[in-house]
């Protein structure tokens, strides 16, 4: 998340996008293909279609970013399975806005988070960049081509999304946030700031490399100062540097910072030191600022992994980015709440599968978890190390980030190709950053003589535990790990299986993919094992797409550990038994089975107690011995009721648990994932509803459709229930429980404080205020919504006498009329020339007609006459004011020629001419 306190100044661009999925042309029409439509087209500035500023998007709808347009769509089953059978497709957005005349001597940086997929972004007409993975975040420097005082700059950015970069749920759309950068002509590059901390010789120092860029074609001196501070904002220490950077060129200035009693960053102690650099000149200033964090690791090939000089075992998650209800577009908030609930399990890291996120790193820097940071695209090609640049980068300055993977389960990976590409990328990658391992989750071919695996610093294996001692054994010199494990199958809730009809798994911890393992089976085989560091389970949540175990009508994965929407399911307390000390004590299944009295049924204990005495309505059914993974199980005649169980370590009682039979749904419980809003636009919330009946005992069973109605500074953008079956829509204000749980996120929409009531027919209401509380962030970039008509001609010579306004020009006649720029000032063809006449023209999209539109000039001196295709519009006398407002028809649509006659007439209009913007207004 980017706050304001963290540069000189920058923006959020969230807010006024418009938004149509469907595509458009940038070429011009064909009907209108001729010498002079071609000629224009190939020159800088002159793309068509949404590009343009004068295009018609008034039956766009209106969005706010992070935007995800799948979820909003039905399931069907021609849709792509992976993609959780909904159709992607091809999107525009357009936002248009302004920038003030100060700005002229600024870079103007936009920072693109991540869209899925392809992108073009285009900005005033120019095609700036291409971007070809889904995954990447990426910079596009506006300054050359900006508009600034009264003219409106128009960002467009076209997203194919109809073919995939992952075989999951991807989402479609610019699905992360946008950033606006105002910077001094000499600044602190993008991700300029590198703060490596280094422990030697018993002392910590932290070294800070900083790249000056200068963006303009003047050479620069500049002062660059930087500041570091301690978790507690005490200022450890500073260093002043003088330098110049030449035009259009950069700077590495480097330096380094003691310092004394260090607070180290940890899995619960993720104390972050704060990097502040500023460069000053006769430019004016600009400063960033970086955390990082005191730390060290060392992988051992024999034993494990350390962090800070303490073994670590890593406990980690593999996770894909989409949430339930809102897709890929997840706010900072829901991310946050997501991690807090792995870490509540008792795991340590996290697995970016299969690709990068920086609100990831940045949340799990404060968090204390241990990343995996993952490269998207296996490839030495060019296009590919840059973008590997572009993630080393963004990742080199979180303490959380402790190894960098450069593929996932690629054929190529036990090859002398995959050799030779992961020996490149990782030279790549050790000369951004040698202070991190690379490796590679590989789902064989680590065996080979000359594959990957002989390169990389460290090796991931998926899958196959059986594989860990052979490796050792073959590499014992090689550090190893497992990367990818468990493909453990629960669905939340249940407890019989049913493979026909409902597509339903029980939790049994029983059922696993072909490829898998359960989960007290995987973390046997690596907790057992000193050099294997650390599993990374598949998955911590459910995720949409790549339906597993089922296809058509499950619409989604049975992976996780918790649900889509952060629900557990029975597999989190294995967990919490594997991974805490203190007692841990969970019955399974639920109570409410509905079946005859004396049916025997299969009781679970998920416990790390040594003994577990079971108990039904009050009658001991023994007590067993408990093993250190496996789960401990009973039969027990069914009998609705109380089971009830302790827990009992070195004979003494430490933990209980009890499922009990509930009757129908009579209460609802709303819990928030937090207590409040901030008024940013960009904070979120979960509104978890649960089920109980009228003596407050939770219904597993529950089924009731539940609505929320929503008012005050939130907005409802999301609903789920955990189903991995459910067809139901993302995007709508109610939602059935599932198995007695149901969700909606909230995101801020407003000052006011949140009213939110939950309700269904079989209960009251709950009615909760939520406050909406000031943010920090950064301000947005106000957008607005008139169009600007650009790329004024005017005749080449002035006129003696009026001219005709709709004069007859060959089609390849491009001299005749010359081009002319509207920024502020008069036409110098004018200067001294008195009573002359000057002739202007512009093509001119009117789009759809509607009423009530026309021409507004803002500054326009001269006696001026406005004609649409020679037909006169408006006129504005030698005395009138200095603006003009030319109405247009109401029936006046699609392309046009606007032709403008200005008089020279006397002296006092010696800078005669089209002064200030013109737009379409209405």
């Amino acid at each position: 998340m980017r706050y304001v306190q963290n540069e000189s100044e920058i923006l959020c661009l969230n807010h006024g996008w418009r938004f149509i999925e469907k595509d458009f042309s940038v070429l011009p029409p064909e009907a209108s293909i001729k010498h002079d439509a071609i000629y224009r087209y190939a020159k800088a500035g002159a793309q068509l279609g949404p590009a343009s500023a004068d295009f018609d998007d008034g039956d766009w709808s209106e969005v706010s970013l992070p935007h995800d347009w799948v979820p909003f769509k039905d399931f069907t089953p021609d849709a792509y399975p992976n993609h959780g059978y909904k159709r992607r497709g091809i999107g525009w957005y357009r936002v248009k806005f302004q920038l003030p005349e100060s700005d002229k001597e600024r870079q103007i940086l936009l920072d693109f988070e991540g869209m899925s997929c392809d992108a073009q972004i285009y900005f005033n007409g120019q095609l700036l960049y291409r971007n070809f993975s889904g995954y990447k975040s990426f910079t596009v420097d506006l300054t050359d081509m900006a508009n600034f005082g009264d003219v409106p700059n128009v960002l467009a950015v076209r997203v194919d999304a109809s073919a995939w970069e992952g075989w999951w749920y991807e989402g479609a759309g610019i699905y992360r946030s946008v950033w606006l950068h105002k910077k001094a002509a000499a600044h602190i590059a993008h991700n300029g700031i590198w703060a490596k901390p280094v422990f030697k010789e018993g002392r910590w120092t932290v070294e800070v490399e900083t790249t000056v860029e200068n963006s303009f074609e003047y050479d620069r001196d500049f002062t660059l100062e930087t500041a570091l501070y301690d978790p507690s904002g005490r200022l450890c220490g500073t260093i002043a540097q003088a330098g110049s950077v030449k035009g259009y060129d950069s700077a590495v200035m480097k330096g380094e910072i003691p310092v004394e009693k260090p607070e180290l960053w940890s899995i619960d102690t993720p104390n972050l030191y704060r990097v502040k650099a500023r460069v000053s000149g006769d430019f004016g200033e600009h400063f960033q600022c970086v955390e990082t964090g005191l730390r060290t690791i060392r992988y051992d090939a024999d034993e494990g992994f350390f962090l800070n000089g303490e073994n670590v075992k890593m406990r980690g998650f593999c996770n894909h980015q989409d949430h339930a209800g809102v897709g890929a577009a997840v706010p900072y908030a829901i991310k946050e709440y997501r991690i807090a609930l792995l870490k509540k399990l008792g795991a340590n890291a996290y697995r970016c599968a299969h690709n990068t996120d920086p609100e990831i790193l940045e949340i799990c820097d404060r968090q204390g978890m241990l990343v995996m940071e993952e490269n998207r695209t296996f490839s030495s090609a060019e296009e590919n190390l840059l973008r590997l640049e572009s993630m080393i980068k963004n990742s080199r300055n979180h303490p959380s980030v402790v190894m960098y993977s450069m593929f996932n389960e690629e054929p190529l990976q036990g090859t002398r190709k995959g050799h030779r590409m992961a020996g490149r990328m990782q030279a790549l990658v050790h000369r951004l950053d040698d202070s991190r391992p690379c490796t590679g989750a590989f789902n064989g071919g680590q065996m080979e003589d000359e594959g990957a695996a002989t390169i990389l610093d460290i090796v991931g294996i998926n899958y196959n535990p059986a594989s860990y001692d052979a490796f050792h054994a073959k590499f014992p010199n090689k550090p190893v790990f497992g990367s990818e494990t468990a493909s453990a199958f629960m669905v939340r809730g249940e407890w019989e299986e049913d493979r026909e009809n409902r597509h339903i798994i029980p939790n049994y911890d029983e059922t696993c993919a072909p490829w898998g393992n359960t989960i007290h089976d995987t973390w046997e085989s690596v907790d057992t094992r000193p050099f294997n560091f650390g599993s990374f389970v598949w998955t911590g949540f459910d995720y949409r797409g790549e339906p597993t175990p089922f296809t058509w009508p499950s619409v989604a994965t049975f992976f996780g550990t918790y649900d889509s929407c952060g629900f557990e399911k029975d597999g989190c307390f294995l967990y919490k038994a594997y991974w805490h000390k203190e007692p841990v004590l969970h019955l399974l299944p639920h109570w409410n089975l509905g079946l005859e009295k004396g049916t025997p049924v299969r009781v679970m204990a998920f416990t790390n107690c040594d003994e577990v005495e079971l108990f039904l309505n009050g009658r001991s059914l023994g007590r067993k011995a408990c093993g250190k993974y496996r789960p401990t199980e009973f039969t027990v005649p069914y009998e609705e009721g109380k089971l009830s169980a302790v827990g009992y370590r070195d004979g003494a009682e430490v933990v209980r648990d009890a499922e009990e039979t509930a009757g129908d749904t009579a209460q609802l419980r709303v819990e928030l994932s937090k207590t409040a809003l901030k008024n940013d636009g960009l904070d979120a919330l979960a509104v978890n509803v649960r089920a109980y009946d009228e003596k407050g005992r939770f219904v597993p069973t529950a089924d009731d459709l539940i609505h929320f109605d929503v008012t005050g500074g939130a907005k409802l953008i999301g609903v789920g229930n955990g189903d991995p079956n459910s067809h139901e829509d993302d995007v709508a204000p109610y939602r059935h429980l599932y198995n007695g749980c149901a969700q909606a996120i909230l995101l801020n929409d407003g000052d006011e404080d949140v009213h939110i009531t939950v309700h269904t027919e079989k209960a009251a209401p709950v009615e909760l205020t939520i406050p909406v509380v000031k943010g920090e962030n950064v301000p947005y970039v106000k957008a607005v919504r008139e169009n600007a008509l650009e790329n004024w001609t005017m005749f080449h010579r002035l006129f003696d006498a009026m001219p005709d306004p709709n004069p007859a020009v060959a089609d390849n006649d491009m001299n005749s009329f010359e081009p002319v720029a509207i920024n502020g000032m008069a036409q110098p063809q004018f200067k001294g020339r008195y009573d002359t006449y000057g002739l202007y023209r512009v093509s001119v999209n009117l789009g759809a007609a509607r009423g009530g539109r026309s021409i507004y000039f803002g500054r326009i001196w001269g006696e001026a006459s406005v004609y649409l295709d020679g037909k006169k519009l408006a006129e504005r006398p030698n005395d009138g004011p200095e603006f003009l407002n030319a109405a247009l028809p109401d029936d006046a649509a699609g392309a046009h020629i606007l032709t403008v006659v200005i008089h020279n007439v006397d002296e006092k209009w010696s800078n005669a001419g089209i002064l200030g913007a013109v737009s379409l207004r209405g």
